[in-house]
């Protein structure tokens, strides 16, 4: 046999690792995009070589099982911090929820699979027409993904760009689902819009080279035109802005990176709050008799004792007297058990809340419950089916959701009152949880939470960055208080102020290391800021909501029934 016969064809090789380097160039990217790389440039070629590589018709079997390596290889490693939580079961746990997410990866690429052929060598309209739909496709599964099994709408591609909040401001009329529309689309643009791949097959190639952007066609010039029209506008709702700011309220924020096992460990408990009255402190002034902020914030689940229930009285008590000393009221959030409100059927079990208590006035008469939870977190789905299955949290009863959004009134020194909208833990992830609360009368929103549980990686960045859509979708500014990770301050047009150690940790408490980052121990403060034109009024998306998931839904059917009326 000859050297020649024993060679494999270069074809045959490219076929061999073209699907490994499709599904590693999207692993790449989509990992690049997000914290804690925080390359938001990736996050706009991604799917670049899928849709390359889809217009050549590869077989389906090879095609649908790179695109589920390729969804679930992403997920894994945006989510890789999961690993932390109550290991080695987070391991298992990251697997699980990587592979799920991956499959609605696997919706989306068989969906420009199919489309492909049908688009290439069609009419300019067809090719169009098609490319809203895949982009609207993309719009419907992350929807899809932030309510089905529980929901877990983390990271949708808008988030990418968290720290270019000029990027994001056309998400105040269409939420989140704008901007991933026009990621999504921009990424169709850079294939289809060269138009070498919407030729035809048979097509002869051109008589003479022409330079890149002269072959620019609509596909790719009206994501461009999307593009710049966003900076337009962002550039335009800028101009005034820092004219308009006025200061809100002085917030001290205490962090006290306590780690989230011990919190629960009743040998710890005086250690937690020691702590935690140690870092408020630090707001007194010298001679100590009252505080320097208007408000004192603590993170989720702040101290492992019970503040509501028959069990709660000497807690608040001690918590007030502490309060009546700073002069300034405390918003935290603790546990306790679930009250039902008048004429509404009991609940048995803990709420994960949000408190106020006030210097003189004690705890206010309601408090937030958090409506969202974290399943096999603070509940087990399916308990009585599934009895072998248990949570992580060291809880014993199940956490019972509260039944609607609620803010609480914050009486200021100047005689205001502004309405607090408080989110627990991952909520903000959520983009109805603070559509409601605007919608209740909130002035800003308050997220606690403890991200302990997501080590020092990317995870407490991850879960930060959605505060900051919340609070361009919604015009309300957004204070967040964590366990550790990202604490501070994000103003309605998305710039965030985090509260940071550059490398000085206080020497207290269970502190390891400094990181110079967000994760650290201590206490900070920091002022809110409101601008006027913002007050009292709600945004587009905080009116209508989730409509442009409607409009994409319209696009798809549109984009399939002109693909399958007529191949051209």
């Amino acid at each position: 046999m000859t050297n020649s016969a024993l060679r494999t064809p270069h074809s045959a090789l490219h076929r061999r690792w073209l699907p490994l380097l499709v599904a590693g160039a999207y692993i790449l990217a989509l990992t690049l995009a997000f914290p804690p790389f925080k390359q938001a440039w990736a996050v706009l070629i991604f799917l670049v070589p899928f849709v390359k590589w889809a217009f050549t018709a590869p077989r389906w079997r090879t095609y649908l099982v790179t695109a589920f390596a390729a969804g679930w290889g992403s997920w894994f490693c945006i989510l890789i911090w999961l690993r932390h939580i109550y290991p080695p079961w987070g391991w298992v746990g990251l697997a699980l929820l990587s592979a799920v997410l991956g499959c609605y990866a696997v919706a989306w690429l068989a969906a420009l699979r199919w489309a492909a052929p049908r688009m290439q060598g069609a009419s300019r309209g067809r090719r169009l027409l098609g490319m809203l739909a895949l982009a609207g496709w993309w719009v419907v599964l992350d929807w899809v993904r932030g309510w089905l099994f529980t929901g877990f709408p983390w990271l949708p591609l808008a988030a990418a760009f968290w720290e270019i909040p000029l990027l994001l401001q056309a998400i105040a009329w269409t939420g989140q689902w704008g901007v991933t529309f026009m990621i999504v689309l921009f990424n169709l643009g850079l294939v289809c819009g060269t138009g070498s791949e919407m030729a035809a097959e048979n097509a002869p190639p051109p008589r003479r080279k022409i330079w890149w952007p002269a072959r620019c066609g609509p596909e790719m010039l009206l994501p461009l035109a999307l593009f710049f029209g966003a900076v337009l506008l962002s550039l335009q709702l800028n101009s005034s802005k820092r004219r308009a700011e006025v200061r809100l309220l002085r917030a001290g924020i205490v962090q006290p990176w306590t780690p989230p096992l011990l919190k629960w460990d009743p040998a710890a408990e005086n250690k937690n709050r020691n702590t935690l009255l140690a870092l408020t402190q630090s707001f007194a002034y010298h001679d100590g008799s009252r505080s320097n902020v208007d408000l004192i914030l603590w993170p989720e689940a702040a101290l492992a004792y019970e503040f509501q229930g028959p069990h709660a009285e000497p807690n608040r008590q001690a918590l007030n007297q502490i309060v009546n000393k700073l002069g300034v009221p405390l918003l935290f959030g603790g546990i306790g058990e679930a009250v039902p409100r008048p004429g509404a059927t009991a609940s048995s079990g803990m709420v994960d809340a949000v408190f106020l208590t006030r210097p003189g006035a004690g705890f206010a008469g309601e408090v937030y419950a958090k409506r969202h939870l974290v399943p096999f977190g603070e509940y087990v789905p399916l308990r009585k089916w599934l009895p072998f299955l248990g949570k992580v949290v060291p809880i014993d009863a199940d956490t019972v959701p509260g039944d609607r959004a609620l803010t609480i009134p914050l009486a200021l020194e100047n005689g205001h009152t502004v309405r607090a909208g408080p989110l627990v833990c991952y909520e903000d992830v959520f983009p109805d949880l603070a559509r409601d609360q605007v919608r209740a009368g909130a002035d800003f929103l308050v997220v606690v939470t403890n991200d302990a549980w997501y080590g020092t990686g990317g995870g407490a960045l991850q879960h930060a960055a959605h505060s900051v859509l919340r609070a361009i979708e919604t015009r309300r500014p957004v204070v967040r208080c964590g366990n550790d990770g990202w604490s501070g301050f994000i103003d309605q047009d998305g710039d965030a102020f985090p509260l940071e150690k550059n490398g000085h940790a206080i020497e207290r408490g269970w502190i390891l290391t400094a990181h110079g980052t967000t994760y650290f121990q201590g206490a900070g403060a920091l002022y809110l800021y409101t601008n006027p034109q913002y007050d009292g009024t709600e945004t587009f998306y905080v009116r209508y909501g989730d409509w442009f998931v409607g409009f994409s839904a319209l696009l798809m059917a549109a984009g399939w029934f002109s693909l399958v009326s007529k191949r051209q």
